[in-house]
């Protein structure tokens, strides 16, 4: 079926980087592109390292704040791009947590009714503005989609729509073969964590002096960190003061990080709240366990605890240090985790997940 005869999505979402909402976004391009779906993507911010698929529209939003949404000329540009791209649905990635731009946004560019929105945190007012006008406004429109089972409980506690639905984030099988390609790191031995350098979510800070007590660091086996972000000179500066540069290695971002995962021995998520961890079903897709806080939300929805992986009690770092060591120690409870890695997340593959987004675009 040619592209002509299907509907046009576009994609608005705040840059093609660094976060798992900006990922699910251009995942998610990519399967529409590919199912012959005709694609544009309207970004905010000049930030592109995801790839993607379809038509981009840059608008250079700098920052998500009044004073800079405020020029008159960005607010026109994006509207005459809105306009001239006229798409049958709009899926809307971007976080909505200042009233006045979504106010604006909803007055004078977006067609509700055309508007799925999207929710990626448990911190659902990221996503969802909390005044009251909002709920009436997000409950005319085509579907609010939230990515976990403990972000859909919570928006219930807050607000009665009736148009909310489930549909988690999706791996792209590909990632497999990404992760047998590659990757400049010649460890024999080591153990991973990824994300966004932001210690108030991902608290690699605290991360890295829990790490340092176990026994694999006492081992000789680093920790690697693999991402960007504003603590990056924080988290340096903290390593050199604890003189742990052998045992706290910080990559930096990754175009592929799926080889780096793949042969780590496994990875750690130490995040204080979390909507659903991506890189936690990617490296159970690529045979990886994992060690993770029972963190809001989703790890619970990925991991069953001694069956691919560890679940720590939520925050606790000293329950979260040993069980860095067991795993590390334990050759029979990791041989047996690592057993059922890729087969415990094939329910949010793309060729399962991506029927939902196609059910709900074409209803």
């Amino acid at each position: 079926m040619s592209r002509d005869s299907k509907k046009h999505i576009c994609i608005l979402v705040d840059c093609l980087t660094g976060g798992g909402a900006e990922k699910a976004a251009a995942l998610l391009s990519e399967s529409l592109y590919d199912a012959h779906y005709e694609v544009s993507i309207i970004v905010m911010k000049d930030l592109i390292d995801y790839s993607f698929k379809g038509t981009l529209y840059n608008i250079r939003m700098v920052k998500h704040s009044f004073l800079n949404f405020s020029n008159l000329k960005k607010l026109f540009c994006l509207r005459q791009i809105y306009k001239k791209i006229n798409a049958d649905v709009y899926l809307d990635f971007r976080v909505r947590y200042h009233t006045i731009n979504e106010v604006l946004l909803h007055l004078f560019v977006f067609k509700i009714r055309k508007t799925v929105f999207t929710i990626h945190s448990y911190k659902v007012h990221n996503y969802l503005p909390k005044k009251r006008f909002f709920f009436h406004l997000y409950n005319k429109a085509k579907a609010i989609v939230v990515v976990s089972e403990g972000i859909l409980e919570k928006t219930k506690t807050l607000f009665d729509f009736d148009n909310l639905i489930w549909i988690p984030n999706f791996y792209n099988k590909s990632i497999v073969n990404q992760g047998n390609n590659g990757g400049d790191f010649h460890l024999d031995s080591y153990i991973i964590a990824v994300g966004r350098l932001k210690n108030e979510v991902k608290q690699f800070d605290k991360l890295i002096l829990a790490y340092a007590n176990t026994i694999p660091a006492k081992m000789g086996i680093p920790l690697v960190i693999l991402g960007e972000g504003k603590d990056y000179h924080i988290l340096k500066r903290l390593i050199e003061d604890h003189h742990l540069e052998s045992t706290i290695k910080l990559l930096g971002f990754k175009n592929n990080p799926y080889p780096y995962i793949k042969k780590s021995q496994f990875l750690i998520l130490s995040s204080k709240v979390e909507g659903f961890p991506m890189v936690l079903v990617e490296a159970l897709a690529l045979e990886t366990v994992v060690v993770s806080f029972n963190c809001k939300s989703g790890p619970a929805e990925i991991i069953t605890h001694e069956k691919n992986g560890l679940l720590v009690g939520n925050q606790d770092f000293n329950a979260l240090e040993m069980a860095i060591d067991r795993m590390y120690t334990d050759s029979e409870l990791y041989l047996k985790c690592k057993k059922n890695t890729k087969s415990s997340v094939y329910k949010f593959s793309d060729e399962v997940v991506f029927n939902s987004w196609l059910m709900l675009i074409n209803t």
